[in-house]
């Protein structure tokens, strides 16, 4: 689907005309009319009726046809090609959604697949402030990759809620580690993702505003110079987010450290006191009656079953006392 936005000649009256058929768009385009046309699931019959209209090199059409993995540049004598990922949340995952734009002399052209918040933003801005149409095509280039850079704020801050909530649940003990880790190790795959987003549209945007580049004039050099510094913020608080998620992930694996370690102190401190009731067992071969003169008792062999019980009792009961005292149990 092809949608569109005429600006009127700067002699006439401030009007935008949208969604002009193919022909008028043609003629706009002739008459050098500042021109934006969103193509939204591009068909094949509107990317020829792109090709034969703006007379684009092949490789930008083919790069139209097809996703690229990561943000790219292409500077042609006439125009220029870029292609943009904004994030996208879906469920646990962040993925990239990819808008192309190309910039010329007095026309942009942006080719998305579905819904892009970004361009559907800027589109909307363009179509209510006559003024924009005033100043350069590069503009409505900007307000596209304005937009698609505020797209990180929000993925960025849910995430930053995300791990201090988890931090939080580490230290009151709420949920068990094991849960919270596959959350964390989700998070960190976030991460992920976002920094191979804005690392390569950070080399894009230098490469634009770059000391030889043409490709955008002295007037807006200064508003694209502005979102790169944006990125770089962005790309810093990124890092910052990987290390708080490496912090919270390093009290995890106290956390459960800490558990085995007092599963192991328990178990031990059981093992302790079975000990000396153990050694009595063996020592008297779970046999109280006998008739060997060496352990023969000139006590009754009940009577003595009864007291080996009660001292063991107590031996047990004595043993738990001092691991008390001590702060062991």
């Amino acid at each position: 689907m092809i949608r569109s936005l005429v600006g009127a000649p700067e002699d006439a009256s401030p009007e935008i005309r949208r969604n002009l058929p193919h022909d008028e768009l043609a003629r706009a385009l002739d008459a050098g009319h500042t021109v934006w046309i969103d193509i939204v699931d591009a068909e094949p019959a509107d990317l020829e009726w792109v090709e034969e209209n703006l007379d684009l090199h092949p490789a930008v059409i083919s790069d139209l046809h097809r996703d690229d993995r990561r943000p790219t540049l292409m500077v042609y004598p006439a125009y220029l090609f870029l292609s943009l990922f904004q994030p996208v949340r879906e469920q646990d995952r962040v993925i990239g959604s990819e808008v192309h734009c190309i910039s010329g002399e007095g026309y942009l052209i942006t080719v998305r697949k579905g819904i892009s918040t970004a361009v559907e933003k800027a589109y909307d801005v363009a179509a209510r402030n006559t003024q924009y149409w005033n100043r350069s095509e590069h503009y409505f280039l900007f307000l596209v990759m304005q937009y698609v850079i505020d797209a990180y704020y929000p993925l960025l801050d849910r995430i930053n809620v995300r791990l201090t909530d988890i931090e939080e649940r580490v230290l009151t003990a709420e949920d068990d580690p094991r849960v919270m880790q596959t959350s964390v190790y989700r998070i960190k795959q976030q991460l992920v993702n976002l920094r191979q987003m804005v690392s390569p549209q950070r080399e894009v945007l230098s490469s634009l505003i770059g000391e030889g580049s043409l490709a955008v004039s002295e007037q807006t050099r200064e508003p694209f110079h502005h979102l790169y510094e944006r990125l770089l913020r962005i790309y810093d608080v990124i890092d910052g987010q990987r290390d708080l998620w490496s912090n919270v992930l390093e009290l995890i694996r106290s956390r459960e450290a800490q558990n085995l370690s007092r599963v192991v102190s328990r178990l031990t401190i059981l093992s302790m006191i079975f000990l000396p009731l153990t050694f009595i067992l063996g020592v008297f071969e779970l046999n109280f009656i006998t008739t060997n003169p060496v352990l023969a008792i000139p006590v009754p062999g009940h009577l003595m079953l009864l007291v080996l019980m009660v001292g063991m009792g107590l031996i047990v009961g004595l043993m738990f006392f001092l691991y008390k005292r001590f702060g062991w149990v």
